[in-house]
């Protein structure tokens, strides 16, 4: 038997002796002591239960269960208290354990602003300041709610009820929203019961303060309702599964409308403001810091959201001008490049020189070492080729395993020498793949252009350059001149720059 149908089990059981001890006891002088040990107990499970529904979570789901957990921890302080002030009745521990009991449910209300597109299941810097705010929230209702009614029995006075249970509402009515706006199935299997669940717990508080629940003693039936909804969140704990996989489409498939999950940013705001309106008949330094706080809380969430977008907009901008793999430039940007340098070689009456290159047997070293080798391998000739050009030479990836140079300022024959360079500096380098030494050299053609007309005309002559090359026993050099280079007709090569893999 799972761990968790033995928790349900053992919380049903703890339910059906707390009706024993209610309804069977004869003896009243320990049922509160009783009552409240019971509901302890089930609230320690519950905390068992939410815990092992949050291991087996990731991201949102698991922020939510982690959310739940703090929530239903304060709960069972709160039924800590109770339980020591059964045994000897302090005002100020009963004051405490009211407050508690009253607005246990605001760690759960930071669930609203999950993002189920981007959230890890850790703590950051945005979660930190919604909990800040969530904290300014629980200290603006005490004042609001037993402060300013000068409560002496910790309960809340009758003239609050109202608002309570407006805010109450509100949050149940939010989870409730959130599900149908979402498109997200693992948000809408735990916010729609989470706020049905609220709502009914609502409903309780209101028969307890409205209801027949008016004058109840620890103890006594009432104290079984409160049990009970203990085990609702023990059953949606238990019942939850995170969806295992994402469903596969052709279409890509739609974002949730960031309006609709931004407004749910608002609720704490708006709350600290409402009650500070009431406080700041009273205290209205009280009600400015309430605010100014609140203020201060909401302006470092915007700037840290701007900051995070700026960072991802820049993201977005390199990726789409640079190669994934090499970090060069990518096929569309070092075209555009080479437009651009020769349109100002036209107006600057220079030569630009274009270097096409090709990875000599490169499909060798993939079938002989595998893709993530050859990937390697890529990326540290893409980075052997970087050094060696100058500074406002362009470097991009053309496709596959061929890289183009773009050298403006350089005729034909230092085109030429710019690629010899480039071909001995990779050829020297060796590389280790699998403890053993792979040697990598360059087949390259070269072409120079003078006008923007020419674009067409240098790539195509580039190319059949470097084709010539591969066909005339690759590792050199081919230009239009006729002169090329190899590693038996240049310099040895040496093993000056090892890579390992």
């Amino acid at each position: 038997m799972s761990r968790t149908r033995v928790i349900v089990i053992a919380a049903s059981v703890l339910w059906l002796m707390h009706a024993v001890v209610v309804f069977g006891l004869a003896d009243r002088t320990y049922t509160a002591l009783l009552s409240d040990s019971i509901q302890f107990t089930m609230g320690a499970l519950l905390l068992c239960e939410l815990t092992l529904a949050r291991n087996r979570s990731d991201g949102m789901a698991r922020a939510f269960w982690q959310l739940a957990m703090s929530a239903y921890a304060s709960l069972i302080v709160a039924q800590g208290l109770g339980v020591y002030n059964d045994l000897g009745h302090l005002p100020v521990v009963s004051w405490l354990t009211n407050l508690i009991f009253c607005f246990w449910f605001a760690p759960l209300a930071m669930a609203l602003v999950l993002d189920p597109e981007h959230e890890t299941g850790r703590l950051d810097t945005l979660i930190a300041l919604d909990f800040v705010q969530g904290i300014l929230v629980c200290m603006t209702a005490y004042v609001y709610f037993f402060y300013l009614p000068k409560s002496e029995s910790g309960e809340l006075a009758h003239g609050v009820w109202a608002p309570y249970f407006a805010g109450y509402g509100l949050v149940a009515l939010s989870f409730v929203l959130r599900a149908i706006v979402t498109r997200s199935r693992d948000i809408r299997m735990l916010f729609g019961p989470m706020g049905v669940f609220l709502a009914l717990s609502g409903c309780v508080d209101a028969l307890y303060y409205y209801g027949p629940g008016q004058g109840l003693r620890t103890g006594q039936w009432f104290d079984l309702l409160w049990s009970a909804l203990l085990l609702i969140p023990m059953g949606l704990a238990h019942a939850w599964k995170q969806a295992e996989a994402p469903e596969l489409s052709v279409e890509p498939k739609p974002r949730e409308k960031r309006i609709y999950v931004e407004l749910f940013y608002l609720i704490y705001p708006l709350a600290v403001l409402f009650m500070s309106l009431r406080i700041a008949r009273e205290h209205e330094a009280l009600a400015a810091l309430a605010v100014g706080l609140s203020f201060i809380c909401s302006s470092a969430r915007l700037l840290v959201t701007q900051h995070r977008l700026l960072r991802t907009k820049d993201a977005l901008r390199r990726e789409a001008s640079h190669d994934s793999l090499t970090g060069l430039w990518n096929h569309k940007v070092i075209l555009e490049t080479l437009q651009r340098e020769l349109l100002r070689a036209e107006r600057d009456r220079q030569a630009v020189g274009v270097i096409m290159i090709d990875v000599d047997h490169f499909k060798a070293i993939n079938d002989s070492r595998g893709h993530a080798a050859g990937d390697v391998v890529l990326r540290i000739i893409a980075s052997g080729i970087a050094a060696m050009v100058r500074p406002y030479d362009s470097v991009g990836r053309y496709g596959g395993e061929e890289f183009l140079i773009i050298a403006p300022g350089c005729d034909a024959a230092e085109t030429w020498e710019l690629a010899e360079r480039v071909r001995l500096h990779v050829a020297s380098c060796s590389i280790m793949a699998g403890g053993s030494s792979v040697k990598v050299t360059l087949s390259s053609g070269v072409a120079t252009g003078e006008t923007s007309s020419d674009a067409e005309k240098v790539l195509h002559a580039a190319d059949a350059a470097m084709y010539y090359a591969k066909r005339a026993g690759r590792n050199r050099v081919e230009p239009s001149l006729g002169k090329a280079a190899s590693a038996s007709q240049g310099q040895k090569t040496s093993s000056e720059h090892d890579f390992w893999i």
